[in-house]
This record gives structure tokens, C-alpha cells and sequence, in this order.
């Protein structure tokens, strides 16, 4: 317990930015405090089965709580990243001698790992994470704490979904019944199919990731949820927005065989087909390890490949 209380301590003492003369009324920044929480957000999904965290797995969760305090301060996320190096319990790999830009920070992978007896705190033990988040909460945002205490409701039932979806033994069975609303379910199949597919693209292989610009591709459902009432993630795929339509018009398709098709209707003497067409018989972008598509997903789009 000397450990939280430590921790807590910390947690409460952050530096961060503070209003100038003339600027009264303005909250303190609390940049930090939202990394955290976004931190925290990841050891509840389960996410943090590792001591690392990867910059663009915060986005989604500081996003939310930063939507809170806005707009009173514009939130990004990329400074609080770097300078929660200088609290001593959050440390940078690889460490750079002066501050990268945000595409550098991108670009070199630069991740962040917790002192151990933190991350066991987070992980291993539920009750000191909820006493870690209480704190930031009632230190940080105690203009708007019902306002960011719902947002904690709000993703604790996503979570609790998630951890359904995630099960290989109940995914199937969450399609038939049980189905959760709207502003549950798509939230968090959008966050587990981009993120099985590592943000990229499962037909062109684009992944272009920006700071403070949502990841540029869709989270496409292979059998449409009218008709699947399914959410899993392996009911999906990671496709730009042109490649989405393409597919929900069923001009191509991916196949069992791990292969895109397309449909004969895409004619090879015009130039405007040809991104389409060079398609055919590439192999699906997908080199995660969990959420592989479903064979019964991949055969019902094969089935409905528009045909001459």
C-alpha cells in the first residue's frame, strides 16, 4: 500500500502548465493527467499485457477524456507523451537529448514503459487502478469531474463488451443475442478491428498515422451488421474509405483464400479501374495475430462478388 499512496502522491503533484497572470479562470492544463487516465484505460481493456506503451494506442483513450476540458485548453497528445518522461515514472524508449517532433516521435516508434511496481499496480491490481484514476480525477478535474466520470461509465460498459468480443469461446454467441446499442458496439469494434490490422489498410497497405488526425482508414463490417447482428472483429477488416465502398458494393472481395477477387464487371481498358483491378489475387494485408476474419465472413462476400 506504501506503493499507491506513493504513486498517488505523484499522480497528484504533476507539472504542468498553469494559467498566467491575466488568464484567471482557466484551469491548469491537464495535458498529463489525461495521458493517464488514458494509460489506465488500456490496463482496464487489458491491453497492457507488456510494460510498453505505444504512442498511437493513447489516441482514442485521451482523446475522450480530453473532450471533457476542451475548450478551455486544446488537448494534444503528443506533449504530454514526452514530458510525462520528466515525472520519473514514466520512461521514454528510445530516449531522445531534445524533444522530437510529433511525425519523429511516429516515426522512430517511440514507446513508454512504467516503473514495475506502477505497471503491477495498473495491471494487477483493480482497486489501486481505480484509486490511481480517483486521484487524477479529483485533483485534475474537479470542474468537470461528472462530466469525465461518465465518460469512465461510458467506457467501462465498452470494455466489458470488448472483453466478450475478445473471447474466442462467446464472440459467435454475442451475434445472436444480448446485442449491445449502437453507441456501445461501434466504438469498440472500431477500436479492436484498426487495431488488429495496426491502422493499415488490409487492401492497399496504407497506414498513415498523424498526430492529432484520426487514423485514415474504417473499420468495414465483412457481413453487414443487418444481417450478422454480429460486432466481433473478426467480423471485420481495416479499409481506406474508397476500398470500404468498393467492398460494400461488392466490386471486390476478400476470399478464404486470404485473397482479394474482383468483380468482372470492372472493365481492364479503363484507367479509372485499374487501382481495383490490379487487386485481384494480391493477398489481404493482415499480419496480426488476433481477430483473424472469420472464413464464414470471407465466403459470404466471395458469394456476393458482383457478377456479369
Amino acid at each position: 500500500m506504501n506503493a499507491l499512496k506513493d504513486y498517488i502522491d505523484k499522480f497528484k503533484r504533476l507539472k504542468v502548465y498553469r494559467p498566467r497572470t491575466g488568464e484567471r479562470g482557466r484551469p491548469e492544463a491537464p495535458n498529463k493527467p489525461c495521458m493517464l487516465l488514458a494509460a489506465i484505460d488500456l490496463a482496464e481493456r487489458g491491453r497492457l499485457i507488456e510494460n510498453r506503451i505505444r504512442y498511437e494506442d493513447t489516441w482514442e483513450a485521451y482523446d475522450a477524456y480530453a473532450a471533457a476540458i476542451e475548450p478551455a485548453y486544446t488537448l494534444n497528445s503528443y506533449d504530454p507523451f514526452y514530458y510525462l518522461g520528466k515525472e520519473g515514472f514514466w520512461h521514454l524508449s528510445p530516449k531522445d537529448k531534445f524533444k522530437p517532433t510529433a511525425n519523429k516521435l511516429l516515426d522512430r516508434g517511440m514507446t513508454a514503459s512504467l516503473d514495475s511496481e506502477l505497471f503491477e499496480l495498473l495491471c494487477g491490481n483493480p482497486k489501486a487502478r481505480a484509486a490511481l484514476r480517483e486521484a487524477l480525477i479529483d485533483r485534475w478535474f474537479h470542474d468537470v469531474e461528472d462530466r469525465v466520470e461518465e465518460i469512465v461509465r461510458e467506457r467501462t460498459i465498452q470494455h466489458t463488451l470488448e472483453r466478450r468480443l475478445t473471447s474466442e469461446r462467446t464472440w459467435r454467441e454475442i451475434r445472436d443475442a444480448d446485442i449491445p446499442p449502437e453507441t456501445v458496439r461501434d466504438p469498440v469494434f472500431r477500436r479492436l478491428v484498426l487495431e488488429a490490422y495496426d491502422y493499415r489498410c488490409a487492401a492497399s497497405g496504407w497506414r498513415i498515422l498523424l498526430p492529432e488526425v484520426p487514423p485514415l482508414v474504417d473499420a468495414a463490417h465483412l457481413i453487414p451488421f443487418s444481417e450478422s447482428h454480429s460486432c466481433s472483429p473478426h467480423n471485420g477488416m481495416a479499409l481506406t474509405p474508397t476500398y470500404h465502398r468498393a467492398l460494400d458494393r461488392h466490386l471486390i472481395a476478400p476470399g478464404p483464400d486470404m485473397r482479394w477477387h474482383v468483380s468482372n464487371l470492372l472493365d481492364k481498358r479503363i484507367p479509372d479501374h485499374q487501382k481495383l483491378l490490379e487487386l485481384d489475387g494480391q493477398r489481404i494485408i493482415f499480419s496480426g495475430k488476433r481477430h483473424h476474419p472469420a472464413r464464414e465472413s470471407l465466403e459470404w462476400r466471395l458469394d456476393r462478388l458482383l457478377k456479369a
